[in-house]
C-alpha cells in the first residue's frame, strides 16, 4: 500500500511538473527566433563564473555563501533522493550511492551546510532584510520546504542507524550518527514509526516543491542556468541591429508579446524577482517613478494571460473562448503602451546597472530599446523634444541644431588642423557633439587638445566632416536614422583615411568602438582617459603644479560599466601633485548613473532629473572639493545640478583633462 501511494504521488507530481514547465516552453516559443548558440567557449566561461562561481551573488558575501551552500548542497543531495526511496520500498540501494562511504560523509556535510544556508536566508529576510528584498509567503514556504527535505533526510538516516546498529555511529555519516543518539534506548517500534514519519515528510516536501516551483518565481531554478549560458557574449555597449531592408511594421521593434524574441520571453521566467535590479537602478534609488523589476514580472504575467489564447487560436481549438470579451481584451493588449506605459519606456537612462546587478543575467535594456523602436519607427509616437533632436541631427549633424561650419571657432576646433588639410597625422580627434557645441564641455576639449600638443601627439580633426556618431539617436529608438548616420560616417571616414580615433565622449567611445564595426567601421578607438594615462606613463606629460585638492571621480556608465575603463582615469588623477582621490559610496561597476543617458539629457528637464541631484549629493558627502568625470554629458548635467542646488562653493565639476592641464 505504501509503495502504491508513493509511486502514485510521484507520478502525478512529476507529470504535473513536466507538463507545467513544458507549457511555459510553449509560451516562450511564441517569440521571434534568435540565435544563441555561437561563441560556446565564451559562453561557458561566463556560465562558470556566474553560475558555478556565483560571481554576482558574492557581492553580498555572507548571503552569497548561504546561497552557495543551498545550491551546491541540493546538487550533492540529488543522488540520495532516489536511493532513499529505493532502500525503503525496494529494499535495495542504488549502486555507488548506497553505503558509499565518501558520498555518505559528503552528503551529511552538505546537509549541515544547507541547514546553515537556509537559516542564514531566513534571518536575512526577517532580521537583516535589505531594502530591495521583498518578503512574500512563497519565498518563506520554499525555504521551509527545502529545510524540511534536508533535515528529514538526516533524521531518517539517524533512525536507521539507531535501528540497525543500536548505537551512535559518527562515521561515515556524522550528522545522521549524531541524530541517531536521539533515538537510543527507544523501543524499536517507536523508532520505526519515527522513521516512517521522517521518510514521508521528506518526500511530501519534495512533491510539494514539484507543484509549487513551476508556478512561482522559483522556476528560475530550472531556467536561470540556461539563461546565463544564453547571455549575449557580444560587447555590452552594443545593441542588436535591425535589417531595415527586410523589416516592415511588424518587425520594427516590439508592439506585442510575441514580437519579443524567445530569449527575451525566456528571461521573464528566469527572473528571480529578487529586487537587486531596483537596488542598482539610479531612477528608483532617486525616487523617480521607474524601476526595472516589474519589467520581467509584468511581462511574465502578460505571457501567462496571452500565450494560452494564442496557442488555442493557432491550434484551431478554443475559438469560442478566444472570442469572449475578456479574451479579446487580452489579445488586443499591447506590451508597448498597455503593459508598459510610455513614461516607463522613455524614463530609462540605459545605464546598465540593472543588468550588472542581476544574478541570472537578465538583459533589461534590450527590451526597452525594442519598445522605443516600435514607438519611433512604427507609430511615430514620441515626445516633441525627440522630434527636435532628430530634426537637428538630420539637418545639422548635431543635436544643438548649429551649423557644423561654425564649430571651427568653438573650443573643440580651436587651432586644430583638419584631416582634409593633413591626412598624415596618426590620430583623428573626435571631440563629439557636446564638446563641439557647448562651451562648458568645450573647455575639456580644449584642455585635451592642449595636452596632446604638449605631449607631441600627432592629431587632426574631421572639421566640417565631423557628424554626430548617432549614439543617442539609436538609444532613443530611431534605428533608421542611426544606420543612415553610421553608413555615411563610415563611407566618408574611410575615404579620408581614418585609422585611429581619440574621443572625449564616453558615449561616442562606446558607439565607435562597439557598434560601428558591425557596419564596417573598424578603427582603433581610444578614450581620452586611456590616452592621458598612457602619456603620463611614457613621461610625455609631467604634471608639476600642486593643486591641493580632494577630488571624487564619477564613473561614466558608457566608459566604465559598458567598457571596463576604471583604472586609467584614476591613474591620471593619482598622478596629479597635491590631489587626494576619495571614492563615492557607489563607484566603478556599481557607479551611480548621472541620469543623462538613453536620451534623458534631451528629454528630461534638469529640474525633473532626480538621478543627477542624487549623484551630486553623494559626491558632496565625500567632502571633496571637485567632482571629476571623463564624459562631457556627465559634466554638463552635473554642472547644471550643482548650480541649481546652489552648491558651487562646496564642489566644482571638472573633466580629468582640465585637472591635468591645471597641473602642467
Amino acid at each position: 500500500m505504501e509503495s502504491y501511494l508513493f509511486f502514485s504521488l510521484l507520478m502525478v507530481s512529476c507529470i504535473y511538473f513536466i507538463y507545467t514547465v513544458y507549457r511555459r516552453v510553449c509560451y516562450i516559443r511564441l517569440g521571434r527566433p534568435v540565435e544563441h548558440a555561437g561563441l560556446p567557449r565564451r559562453r561557458w566561461k561566463y556560465f562558470a563564473a556566474n553560475v558555478l562561481g556565483q560571481k554576482k551573488i558574492r557581492r553580498y558575501p555572507l548571503f552569497g555563501l548561504c546561497h552557495a551552500f543551498i545550491m551546491y548542497g541540493f546538487l550533492c543531495l540529488l543522488p540520495g533522493i532516489p536511493d532513499m526511496a529505493a532502500e525503503r520500498l525496494l529494499h535495495a540501494g542504488i549502486p555507488f550511492v548506497a553505503n558509499n562511504v565518501p558520498y555518505l560523509f559528503i552528503k551529511d556535510l552538505f546537509i549541515a551546510l544547507v541547514i546553515v544556508g537556509i537559516t542564514g536566508c531566513l534571518l536575512r529576510r526577517t532580521v537583516r532584510k535589505p531594502e530591495w528584498l521583498k518578503n512574500d509567503i512563497e519565498a518563506i514556504v520554499l525555504l521551509v520546504l527545502i529545510f524540511t527535505v534536508v533535515l528529514t533526510e538526516a533524521l531518517y538516516h539517524g533512525t536507521n542507524l539507531a535501528l540497525h546498529s543500536g548505537s551512535t555511529a559518527l562515521w561515515p555519516a556524522p550528522l545522521a550518527g549524531a541524530f541517531s543518539g536521539l533515538f537510543t534506548g527507544m523501543p524499536a517500534g517507536a523508532i520505526a514509526a519515527a522513521a516512517s514519519i521522517f521518510w514521508w515528510a521528506h518526500f511530501l516536501a519534495i512533491f510539494s516543491l514539484l507543484w509549487i516551483i513551476p508556478n512561482s518565481k522559483h522556476l528560475h531554478l530550472i531556467f536561470a542556468p540556461f539563461n546565463t549560458y544564453w547571455h549575449s557574449p557580444e560587447p555590452r555597449g552594443a545593441i542588436n541591429t535591425i535589417n531595415l531592408k527586410d523589416a516592415d511594421n511588424k518587425t520594427l521593434g516590439v508592439a506585442k508579446m510575441e514580437d519579443f524574441t524567445w530569449k527575451q520571453l525566456f528571461e521573464a521566467y528566469a527572473c528571480t524577482k529578487c529586487g537587486r535590479c531596483n537596488d542598482q537602478c539610479p531612477a528608483y534609488r532617486s525616487d523617480e517613478p521607474v524601476k526595472p523589476k516589474p519589467l520581467q514580472g509584468r511581462l511574465r504575467k502578460h505571457i501567462e494571460e496571452r500565450a494560452p489564447l494564442l496557442l488555442r487560436q493557432r491550434s484551431g481549438l478554443g475559438v469560442k473562448q478566444a472570442a469572449s470579451e475578456q479574451a479579446q481584451g487580452v489579445l488586443k493588449k499591447k506590451v508597448t503602451g498597455n503593459v508598459f506605459k510610455k513614461d516607463f519606456i522613455w524614463s530609462c537612462a540605459m545605464c546598465g546597472g540593472c543588468e550588472e546587478a542581476c544574478p541570472v543575467s537578465v538583459e533589461h535594456t534590450a527590451k526597452i530599446i525594442e519598445m522605443r523602436r516600435y514607438l519611433v519607427l512604427a507609430k511615430n509616437d514620441f515626445p516633441d523634444e525627440m522630434r527636435r533632436y532628430f530634426a537637428n541631427i538630420e539637418l545639422y549633424g548635431n543635436p544643438w541644431g548649429m551649423d557644423r561650419n561654425d564649430s571651427a571657432g568653438r573650443p573643440a576646433g580651436t587651432g586644430m588642423h583638419t584631416m582634409a588639410e593633413d591626412n598624415s597625422a596618426e590620430y583623428v580627434y573626435f571631440p563629439g557633439c557636446a564638446a563641439s557645441f557647448d562651451e562648458r564641455a568645450g573647455s575639456a576639449a580644449t584642455a585635451l587638445s592642449n595636452l596632446m600638443k604638449k605631449a607631441g601627439v600627432s592629431f587632426v580633426t574631421l572639421g566640417a566632416e565631423e557628424w554626430c556618431c548617432g549614439e543617442t539617436t539609436r538609444r532613443m529608438g530611431n534605428e533608421a536614422l542611426f544606420q543612415r548616420i553610421v553608413k555615411s560616417n563610415v563611407k566618408k571616414w574611410h575615404a579620408l583615411g581614418v585609422r585611429k580615433i581619440i574621443t572625449l565622449c564616453a558615449h561616442c567611445y562606446n558607439t565607435l568602438k562597439n557598434e560601428y564595426p558591425l557596419f564596417g567601421g573598424k578603427w582603433e578607438v581610444i578614450h581620452h582617459s586611456v590616452l592621458l594615462a598612457g602619456l603620463l606613463k611614457e613621461g610625455r606629460l609631467k604634471p608639476v603644479k600642486s593643486n591641493n585638492m580632494t577630488i571624487t571621480y564619477h564613473d561614466s556608465c558608457y566608459l566604465g560599466r559598458y567598457n571596463d575603463v576604471y583604472r586609467e582615469p584614476r591613474e591620471v588623477l593619482r598622478a596629479l601633485p597635491g590631489v587626494r582621490l576619495v571614492e563615492m559610496r557607489r563607484s566603478e561597476k556599481w557607479s551611480f548613473c548621472c541620469g543623462a543617458g538613453g536620451g534623458r539629457f534631451w528629454t528630461k528637464a534638469a529640474t525633473e532629473n532626480l538621478i543627477a541631484a542624487s549623484l551630486v549629493q553623494q559626491a558632496i558627502a565625500t567632502r571633496a572639493s571637485a567632482l571629476c568625470t571623463a564624459c562631457p554629458y556627465c559634466k554638463l548635467l552635473m554642472e547644471e545640478t550643482v548650480a541649481r542646488q546652489g552648491t558651487q562653493e562646496r564642489i566644482q565639476v571638472l573633466d580629468i583633462a582640465e585637472l591635468l592641464e591645471m597641473a602642467m
